[in-house]
C-alpha cells in the first residue's frame, strides 16, 4: 500500500506537469510561428501547362513536345524519355492532324507535386490513307517543379476500346 501511495504521489505531479506545460505550448503557439511549406504551383500555373501540352501534341513538334518532361519522366510505369521519344515521334510521323480535348479535370496540388486527372479524346487523322482514328480513355499526369517550371514527372493513360 506504501508503494502505491509513494508512485502514486511521483507520478501524478509528473503527468499533471506534462499536461500543464504542454497546454501552455499549445496556447503560445499562433499561425504566423508555423512554418508551412507553399504549394509547388498556383492553379493557373497548371492550367497554363496543360494548354501547351495540348498545343504541342497537336502541333506534333517531338523537341516542343518533349521539352514538356522532366529528364527523369516515365509514361505507363515503364517508358523511359527514350522511349517515349520513340513512341511519340512514330506517332507525330503517322498523322496528317491531330485534334485533342480534355474533360473533366480533377487538379491536386501539393508541396511538391500536382496530380492532373483528366478524360482525353485524340481525333487523328493518319496520313496514310486519309482515315480517322479516335482514341479516349483516362490519363494521370503528375508534374514537378524542375529549372523552375512545370515538367510531366510520370503520364499514365489507357486507351478504351471503342466498339
Amino acid at each position: 500500500m506504501r508503494k502505491t501511495a509513494l508512485i502514486i504521489s511521483i507520478i501524478l505531479p509528473l503527468l499533471f506537469g506534462t499536461q500543464i506545460h504542454s497546454q501552455n505550448v499549445v496556447q503560445n503557439l499562433s499561425v504566423s510561428q508555423l512554418s508551412l511549406r507553399p504549394l509547388i504551383a498556383a492553379e493557373q500555373e497548371v492550367n497554363q501547362f496543360l494548354n501547351n501540352y495540348i498545343e504541342r501534341y497537336m502541333g506534333k513538334n517531338i523537341d516542343e513536345f518533349l521539352w514538356l518532361f522532366s529528364l527523369k519522366a516515365v509514361q505507363n510505369q515503364k517508358d523511359k524519355l527514350p522511349s517515349i521519344r520513340e513512341i511519340y515521334s512514330n506517332f507525330f510521323d503517322q498523322t496528317q492532324t491531330l485534334h485533342c480535348r480534355i474533360e473533366d479535370r480533377k487538379v491536386e496540388i501539393y508541396e511538391n507535386a500536382v496530380e492532373v486527372r483528366a478524360r482525353y479524346e485524340i481525333e487523328q487523322i493518319v496520313k496514310k490513307g486519309g482515315g480517322k482514328k479516335v482514341w479516349r480513355g483516362w490519363i494521370r499526369w503528375v508534374l514537378i517543379r524542375e529549372d523552375g517550371i512545370l515538367k510531366i514527372l510520370s503520364i499514365d493513360y489507357k486507351h478504351e476500346k471503342t466498339p
